[in-house]
């Protein structure tokens, strides 16, 4: 986790969103040049712009984490600093990963293959394959979740160098709280299979952070506690009908109903036989007759 957010770091000095094309080609260093294409009839390779550099910032990343213990959980951060650098672009029309592979990653092995980069690249494809090839995963959405690993790198890096003066540590530990109370109840973040899965990592390594990087920090104090992750709506539905769980209420009725039915029915038919006896369908006809004639009277006492 600290090697990954010192590389964030790092790149990021390098590749800031707010400069043009040819700034980007005269401020990009060798060490993120590697997965550029070739140019023409050369055998050096450059990147002609923002998103060729950060594909290639990207590939980089993966080959430095693919020896690391949590390489898994670590590709898919860096996948989340991916999205995020691309969604910075206002301009850049990619909706999701799958577009980005096919149009940059795969679209470079044909330069790669000339350059002495192939084993490395090839060593890094299937990696990349597995996260990221027939992904529909959203740019927006995995942007989202990176702004809270963000903050969370900022909490491990300031924790690690021991900053005497990170005064603002406690904040820090908030808005990272926040974020993550936002995500969780976002329903298209608790509603994907993997935003959910990264929102676990995350929430793992912020209470391992809790629970151990913050024993050296001097202004540790006051950490706030992460919310379980929230379930989808869909998933908690699925679950109650398939345990067959029914509400009480519902299943008193389906047991007291039908057995007061079979009483009431022979009760209200009795009564009803009774009243027949006695006349009192009679007495009901008389009532009605009397009720006519003193509207009849009425309307003659009207004319007079």
């Amino acid at each position: 986790m600290d090697n990954l957010c010192t590389l964030f770091k790092g790149i990021d000095e390098q590749i800031p969103a707010n400069l043009n094309n040819s700034e980007y080609i005269n401020k990009i260093s060798l060490s993120l040049n590697n997965f550029c294409p070739l140019v023409d009839g050369e055998n050096d390779q450059k990147c002609n712009n923002y998103e060729e550099i950060v594909i290639s910032a990207f590939i980089t990343l993966v080959f430095h984490l693919k020896n690391e213990v949590e390489n898994d959980k670590l590709v898919k951060y860096g996948i989340l600093w991916l999205c995020y650098k691309l969604n910075q672009k206002t301009e850049n029309t990619i909706d999701n990963l799958d577009e980005i592979y096919n149009k940059y990653i795969k679209g470079i092995e044909e330069y790669v293959k000339g350059s002495g980069d192939h084993e490395t690249y090839n060593s890094c494809k299937d990696i990349i394959n597995k996260k990221i090839y027939l992904k529909t995963i959203g740019i927006k959405e995995m942007s989202k979740i990176y702004e809270a690993l963000k903050i969370l790198c900022k909490l491990y890096t300031g924790c690690n160098d021991k900053e005497t003066n990170y005064a603002n540590y406690s904040q820090d530990a908030q808005d990272f709280a926040n974020n993550f109370e936002n995500l969780n109840q976002d329903s298209s973040i608790i509603g994907n299979n993997s935003y959910r899965e990264i929102l676990s990592n995350l929430f793992n390594d912020y209470d391992y952070f809790k629970n151990s990087c913050a024993k050296n920090c001097r202004y540790c104090s006051d950490i706030p506690t992460l919310p379980d992750i929230n379930l989808p709506k869909t998933y908690v539905q699925d679950q109650v009908e398939s345990s067959g769980v029914t509400s009480p209420n519902s299943s008193i009725a389906k047991i007291l109903i039908p057995p007061l039915l079979i009483f009431a029915i022979p009760i209200f038919l009795g009564i009803a036989y009774k009243y027949s006896l006695f006349g009192f369908d009679k007495r009901l006809q008389g009532k009605h007759l009397r009720e006519k004639l003193k509207k009849i009277k009425k309307k003659m006492n009207d004319y007079i």
